[in-house]
């Protein structure tokens, strides 16, 4: 049984959501951890920094508190590489970051023998990733697999900068990282939505999405305004995107951010309640599970070093 975090203990926590730890956490952490060990022997150049680390607990033991341990501990690992490996990605040139993409879905695929091997060996953590979750999940790990793979589609889909906040609103839902975040929470509860049941949830599907996203760049911001980007398009963030369309300074855009989420919470939660009223249990579920997810993402995310040790 997960425990429950007093999210009153953090006054910058703005949202509503329930948050969770799971019961395991110390475990959940070692998958993390290997990823980080694993990035830091491989790309000893690279200023290595967590995406799991926080006070109140690893980052994915928050977020899916409720799944099966081992299956929890693994997709952090593998979330965990991924999000090191974005950061890394952030940085090329979106042409050179597309070829890195390709070599990871190869391997994803299980093609390991005729991935392209470019320079960052980094990619080669992926390698056994597909193997090992197919071990714990046969029926239910080639849709995630899948799912990661679109992602690293999507991720460097355009290099365009972005003016209008609700267009860039619509590709930040993708290009954030929900699908996977929201895939694996499924995974490690073995709740697998069939066609009629996505179709019903899809609204609600969205609707999380923008909150992650919006979420996301929110507590983001002062680590990712400081950082070089080798992209026309520059930082992926709504602040400088509302800054910029509505002629504000940064203060004010941090405000208009932060009510577009709460604004976007809201719509989440009504959908939520309108489908835990009507749908089946294993949709009940599927929305319970994924206020957890948005409520660890956005917890952790007011919490953590990686945020806001750079706003102190």
């Amino acid at each position: 049984m997960s425990k429950v975090i007093d999210t009153t203990l953090v006054p910058q926590y703005f949202q509503r959501f329930p948050v969770r730890v799971h019961k395991d956490e110390p475990v959940v952490g070692q998958g993390s951890n290997a990823a980080l060990k694993t990035f830091e022997r491989l790309v000893p150049e690279k200023d290595t920094r967590s995406h799991a680390i926080g006070p109140f607990g690893d980052a994915y033991a928050i977020c899916y508190p409720e799944g099966k341990t081992e299956k929890v501990k693994l997709a952090a690992e593998i979330i965990e590489a991924l999000w090191m490996y974005d950061d890394i990605i952030e940085a090329l040139p979106q042409e050179e970051a597309a070829l890195e993409h390709d070599t990871v879905k190869q391997l994803l695929g299980g093609d390991g023998q005729s991935a392209p091997g470019k320079k960052n060996l980094m990619t080669s953590i992926f390698r056994d990733a597909a193997a090992r979750m197919i071990a714990l999940d046969p029926k239910g790990a080639p849709w995630v697999i899948d799912t990661v793979k679109q992602y690293l589609t999507e991720y460097d889909g355009n290099d365009k900068v972005y003016e209008d906040i609700e267009e860039y609103a619509t590709f930040r839902t993708l290009n954030v990282g929900f699908r996977i975040m929201s895939s694996f929470m499924q995974w490690t509860l073995d709740i697998y939505l069939d066609e009629e049941e996505t179709e019903i949830t899809k609204e609600f599907y969205a609707a999380s999405g923008r909150v992650m996203a919006l979420t996301n760049d929110y507590w983001s911001w002062e680590m990712e305004k400081k950082e070089s980007v080798d992209r026309e398009a520059g930082i992926r963030n709504a602040i400088p995107v509302v800054m910029k369309q509505f002629s504000l300074n940064e203060k004010a855009a941090k405000l208009f951010v932060k009510g577009l989420t709460v604004e976007a919470e809201e719509n989440m939660w009504k959908l939520g309640l309108a489908l835990k009223e009507t749908g089946s249990d294993k949709i009940k579920n599927y929305v319970d599970s994924m206020l957890l997810l948005l409520g660890g993402s956005g917890f952790w995310s007011s919490t953590a070093p990686r945020y806001n040790e750079v706003q102190k």
